[in-house]
């Protein structure tokens, strides 16, 4: 039963518990409607008799003193007028011997007359037919006995009995009102995770493309629909940077690699006997030898950026200033013709990342710099800091970037004019391994530029605690 049960598509069990859940409540309900209106009948069934009790001791007490046997027999009308239909009223001596018993459509009953002390209640059943008894003691002058009210509670017993088939009625219709209601709270409850079923189908066969439609309702199915067309988004956009990755990477190792089949055919044809071909075929081969080990440790690099992993990179903390003074100074010494200037703030803290890698990332900024100010070779290098955070801005007066291609510089191979990179060496993955480690670090980059007057490269991290 309970494999059965777990095999149960979701929406039948959000039926079966909503319904059981549903009934189980109306039930109680039911059944706590039933009991108070049959204890409040019942009571109010002993009101009346013992409102018909004090008036027939009121009656004996305002009777001929002394009161005897006689007395309380010549009173049967007035007695009469008191007791009601199926009702039986008795009067007994001490000893239990009845001196007055008058009846309006109920016979005499085989019951016992039975003497009391105090008053008290009694329900019984003669046969079928129920019975509520009322007992009192009478105390009047030298008289003592018990009155003895008999009353019929058929009536009672047959509206109860109707009280009941009518909620049981009422209690099957609430078990179907609570299966349908079940079951469509269930296909409401589960529509958007129908449709997000129907998308996943979709997308098996049509591609990334697909998208949950997702309502307006702003509950918790309606944003799981937003999240998964969210991570479908980022999915997608991965997917088709995988794509572009593998197939620019494709391309740049494609280009050395035929350009050293080109000559290696040239040199098994007939180059190898000419010095000179010779010479310059080995040249052209190594310095594409060295574009391929350029790309390959690139590309391993973004890789580390990309997986957020440090291999054995020193995790000391870097101090702004001396790394930006190092990295200026190795700049200075390989690029003579330029000139790098710097405006320190001399308070400045230690940033939240380890020094090698700040390292990398002025690497990378500043070699994009030089590479692209041809003509204006001055660099200015700015640090400042607050309480929270340390900004790094690099700025050169270079041939900038088009507005519209900002948004792309830091993807993966990704250069702005392919040619004139192409001829610089740019491999066009120093930005993204960039983005890759300013993103692990918690920073951020900002590039500000405008064509042919320059660009800034903003990056900022949090200050080390």
């Amino acid at each position: 039963m309970k494999n059965y049960y777990s095999g149960l598509p979701i929406k039948w069990k959000i039926t079966i518990w909503s319904s059981a859940f549903m009934f189980i409540l109306f039930f109680s309900y039911l059944v706590l409607q039933y009991v108070i209106i049959e204890q409040r009948t019942l009571s109010f069934e002993k009101q009346n008799v013992n409102r018909q009790l004090e008036e027939m001791i009121v009656l004996l007490e305002t009777a001929e003193q002394p009161l005897t046997i006689e007395a309380i027999q010549k009173r049967e009308s007035d007695f009469s007028k008191i007791n009601e239909e199926d009702q039986l009223t008795r009067i007994m001596d001490e000893k239990g011997q009845i001196i007055l018993s008058v009846s309006d459509g109920y016979p005499e009953t085989e019951m016992a007359p039975l003497p009391v002390k105090s008053k008290q209640f009694e329900t019984v059943r003669n046969g079928e037919d129920p019975l509520l008894i009322l007992r009192a003691p009478i105390v009047t002058g030298e008289f003592t006995g018990t009155i003895e009210i008999i009353r019929s509670m058929e009536m009672f017993d047959d509206f109860v009995d109707n009280i009941f088939f009518m909620l049981m009625a009422a209690g099957i219709g609430g078990l179907l009102l609570s299966f349908f209601g079940g079951t469509f709270l269930s296909r409401q409850l589960l529509s958007n995770v129908r449709a997000m079923t129907d998308t996943m189908q979709k997308i098996k066969v049509n591609g990334l493309k697909e998208r949950v439609p997702v309502r307006e309702t702003n509950d918790e199915i309606a944003q799981l629909g937003k999240l998964f067309n969210e991570l479908m988004d980022d999915l997608e956009e991965s997917f088709m940077q995988q794509k572009q990755f593998v197939e620019d990477a494709s391309h740049e190792l494609r280009t050395p690699l035929a350009i050293i089949h080109g000559h290696l055919a040239l040199l098994n044809r007939w180059g190898k006997d000419d010095p000179d071909v010779l010479n310059k075929s080995l040249q052209s081969s190594l310095k594409e030898v060295e574009r391929l080990i350029l790309l390959v440790q690139e590309l391993l690099e973004l890789s580390r950026a990309e997986a957020g992993t440090t291999g054995q990179i020193d995790q000391t903390p870097a101090q702004v200033i001396q790394v930006i003074q190092s990295v200026k100074h190795n700049f200075a010494l390989l690029h003579p013709d330029y000139r790098f200037t710097m405006h320190m703030q001399e308070d400045t803290p230690r940033a939240a990342l380890p020094a090698r890698h700040l390292e990398q990332l002025l690497i990378i900024l500043l070699d994009n710099a030089v590479k692209f100010s041809m003509e204006e070779k001055e660099i200015f290098i700015t640090c400042a800091s607050d309480e929270e955070t340390v900004w790094i801005k690099v700025t050169d007066q270079g041939i900038g970037i088009p507005e519209q291609e900002i948004p792309y510089v830091l993807n993966r191979f990704y250069r702005v004019d392919k040619a004139r990179s192409r001829k610089q060496g740019g491999l066009g993955l120093g930005l993204a391994i960039a983005k890759r480690w300013i993103e692990k670090y918690n920073g951020t980059i900002d590039i500000q530029s405008k064509e042919g007057e320059g660009t800034t490269f903003t990056i900022a991290f949090p200050v080390l605690k």
